[in-house]
């Protein structure tokens, strides 16, 4: 099977997860192409391949723009491939229920505006990257993570994503798309 993973990566955990899927999949004998979706031409053709992986990362409580616009596009070849979408978003990590299912939530607005019927949607935790962020931002980051009793360390980035639970979606993509 030859994969698309289309993602929209502000910091670079959503690509560093995308990657980290498209290494699972071709451990498992499959072609991936991994892309994102910022650099992508307007008459990009997904014709070359059997199955897509959409992954976005919410900031601002929203996917970038050029990540509706692929769906958009594409939205006929996505419901007629085995598809999926997973959302990496800090708010999954959190201890309150409402922020964690606010979080779940992004997939499903998403594909409910865009008509994407995609075979599968998880929401990942992503990182803290207080080193590219500016001064008012990590301000703003470092006051969220102490009040979840994250990570306050300004100096450094932290990362909050449950490899496994990634590992897990991938092989499960595959499962699906077999079938």
């Amino acid at each position: 099977m030859n994969i698309l993973i289309i993602y929209a990566s502000k910091e670079g955990q959503t690509a560093s997860i995308a990657e980290f899927i498209a290494g699972a999949i071709r451990r498992h004998g499959h072609q991936v192409t991994a892309l994102s979706g910022a650099t992508l031409p307007a008459d990009y053709s997904t014709a070359a391949f059997d199955a897509a992986i959409i992954g976005g990362s919410i900031h601002m409580n929203a996917y970038p723009r050029y990540l509706y616009t692929f769906i958009e596009t594409h939205k006929d070849w996505l419901n007629r491939v085995p598809s999926a979408l997973f959302t990496v978003c800090m708010a999954i990590h959190s201890k309150n229920d409402e922020e964690r299912e606010a979080a779940r939530a992004f997939g499903a607005k998403l594909t409910a505006e865009t008509h994407w019927q995609p075979g599968m949607m998880d929401t990942f935790a992503g990182a803290i990257k207080y080193t590219q962020y500016g001064f008012i931002t990590r301000w703003i980051m470092r006051r969220i993570a102490k009040k979840e009793g994250g990570d306050t360390d300004t100096s450094r980035d932290h990362e909050y994503t449950d490899w496994d639970a990634v590992t897990r979606f991938s092989e499960t993509f595959l499962l699906k798309a077999a079938t």
